[in-house]
């Protein structure tokens, strides 16, 4: 793939990290059942096909996030976790696995 051809460790997409937080988070919570990771990969797809992307490169961007980044995050957080049950609605009822 191409993009395998060029340095990218430093790009982090936030709406990828907040999408499995969030699962993360539902499935602590017990608000989502014990799963399969095939189900968990098709809940974060589904949701992040719903998500707008967000993309960072600094690390001090990642480590120190400026206020407007940290107001954006909790907004995409809130997002993200809605569509993270959306998407686990239709995954229980159409199961892949």
């Amino acid at each position: 793939m191409y993009k395998e051809m060029y340095p990218h460790d430093d790009l982090t997409n936030l709406s990828e990290e907040l999408v499995f937080e969030q699962i993360h988070q539902l499935l602590q919570e017990g608000e989502l059942p014990p799963m399969s990771e095939v189900s968990v990969q098709d809940i974060a797809a589904i949701a992040l096909n719903k998500m707008p992307p967000k993309y960072i490169t600094s690390i001090l961007e990642k480590q120190n996030p400026s206020q407007s980044l940290r107001e954006e995050m909790d907004d995409l957080r809130r997002y993200a976790r809605r569509q993270v049950i959306k998407a686990a609605e239709r995954v229980r009822e159409h199961p892949h696995d």
